[in-house]
């Protein structure tokens, strides 16, 4: 067994075994930051503390193809004698909360000025794991079938017409 895998050589130049390579590559790389930002939202869910903070702005975050502006919102937080702002990870173009309202907020109290803070919903906490999660998926999937039928020996043909 361990003689198979010296007698395989690769061509390293070869296109057709780089770019599948590179698919795996950038697939997994995704997962290893999906699984590090699950993380840290699975510890801000469980070790959060709840609060209410006010919403007290929106921020421009860019526009769609038509022009239409999207907000994400800006969010204020005082806990005892300490006080700080934060911006929503998601946005909309018409956002759900007025300025003046009160959102349910998880925080986690680091030694950092600003603690780690998000709006206490799923989509704010785990969106982004599952929309990177689906595409290094795809990469995954694709360069390994890539890699799976990897043949050295064939060649493209350009048929003219």
């Amino acid at each position: 067994m361990i003689q198979f895998f010296y007698a395989i050589t690769f061509d390293w130049s070869n296109p057709k075994f780089i770019v599948p390579l590179v698919f795996v590559a950038i697939g997994f790389a995704i997962f290893l930051f999906v699984l590090k930002i699950s993380f840290d939202s699975f510890q801000l869910k469980r070790k959060g503390i709840k609060t209410n903070g006010r919403v007290v702005g929106f921020k421009d975050v860019g526009s769609d193809r038509y022009g239409k502006k999207s907000k994400a919102l800006l969010i204020r937080v005082e806990v005892d004698s300490k006080v700080w702002e934060f911006q929503s990870l998601i946005y909309w173009v018409v956002p759900p909360f007025s300025i003046g309202a009160i959102v349910q907020v998880l925080y986690l109290d680091t030694n950092s000025e600003i603690p780690t803070s998000r709006l206490d919903n799923w989509e704010e906490l785990f969106a982004d794991s599952i929309l990177l999660g689906a595409i290094g998926t795809v990469l995954l999937v694709l360069g390994s079938l890539l890699l799976y039928n990897f043949n050295p020996s064939v060649s493209f043909i350009f048929l003219d017409s």
